[in-house]
């Protein structure tokens, strides 16, 4: 079963993440193993800095939540549900710049493979056109236990 669905999307249409945890705004391009998501660094994001700043190392995070919505957006348009992951690794990560309240960010992901529940996702996060963050991380999504009995 194929569902059509048209984009953009609101993210939380396509994560489990709920605020103050769901950090990113709306998938806005999807094609296969890869997509774009807008995030919007609102005022009452829970990792800000007193200075507005945001820590570098959310950035992660927001790859880790773009490459849900982008698998959750695949799930959705065959018939399936959307289901819970977890950042597991973080590796090869770049900061070039920083992000403040009211920054606009597109993250670019690629789902480079997937096997036994754990995926390999590449991204990069764009403020203005330019990339401030990019890196590869790991998500697992523990496979479906059948029930007790």
């Amino acid at each position: 079963m194929h569902n059509k669905l048209s984009l953009p999307m609101q993210a939380e249409m396509l994560v489990p993440h709920r605020p103050p945890l769901c950090l990113i705004a709306r998938l806005l391009e999807f094609d296969g193993q890869k997509g774009v998501v807008e995030a919007i660094i609102g005022q009452d994001n829970i990792f800000l800095k007193q200075d507005g700043d945001l820590p570098s190392l959310i950035l992660a995070e927001l790859i880790a939540q773009a490459s849900a919505a982008v698998k959750g957006y695949d799930d959705l348009c065959q018939g399936k549900e959307i289901k819970k992951g977890f950042l597991v690794d973080i590796r090869e990560m770049h900061f070039t710049g920083v992000c403040h309240k009211g920054d606009t960010l597109h993250i670019r992901i690629e789902i480079l493979r997937t096997i036994s529940g754990f995926s390999v996702i590449k991204g990069e996060v764009e403020k203005n056109n330019e990339v401030i963050g990019a890196g590869t991380i790991k998500i697992w999504v523990p496979e479906d236990i059948g029930a007790p009995g």
